[in-house]
């Protein structure tokens, strides 16, 4: 699917194939220090995503590439179930979490990309995805740092519900979606 960012770019949303991984690396790979940090869902070496996309039942990525250089600018994981940890805090909040019902979900967006809209339309087009299975909710993959307020905000305007707040490396929000 084509789409056009706020800034009049072209962009092509599609779901990662194995095809992609090199692409992905070099994407992974130049993120600024402060995205990278911001951004965890798996170690940025060629072995460790050959590995978590090893099972395509648990881990779906999604890309968005620039159509004039084929260049990933966005990046998106969408984990089916949930980690142990998440679970826990969940419960905590009055919501038992259930892996056929429940994902878990970790956005990205180049940083001279950032602002564009090219998160919010990466989004719908998960969401559409989602929308063909049986996933009912949607929580944020180790909830989103408190003091990124643009993330906060993404989430806020993508209908993402703030359920509580939890130290770990800092405080952070628990967030979820239904869907």
């Amino acid at each position: 699917m084509i789409i056009e960012t706020k800034d009049s770019r072209l962009v092509f949303l599609q779901r990662l194939s194995s095809n992609d991984i090199d692409n992905l690396l070099y994407y992974l790979e130049n993120l600024s220090l402060e995205t990278k940090k911001r951004f965890g869902p798996h170690q940025f070496d060629k072995q460790s995503v050959v590995e978590f996309y090893g099972n395509h039942d648990i881990n779906w990525g999604y890309i968005a590439k620039a159509v004039d250089t084929n260049e990933i600018v966005a990046y998106s994981i969408i984990k089916f179930g949930y980690l142990e940890s998440d679970y826990n805090r969940f419960f905590s909040y009055g919501i038992k979490l259930d892996r056929k019902f429940d994902c878990e979900f970790a956005p990205s967006v180049a940083d001279l990309w950032q602002s564009c809209g090219i998160g919010n339309k990466l989004f719908q087009f998960i969401l559409d995805d989602l929308k063909k299975t049986e996933v009912k909710r949607i929580i944020l993959w180790g909830g989103v740092q408190a003091d990124n307020e643009r993330a906060v905000n993404y989430y806020k305007k993508n209908n993402f519900k703030l359920l509580g707040q939890f130290s770990h490396n800092g405080e952070n929000f628990d967030m979820i979606l239904a869907i």
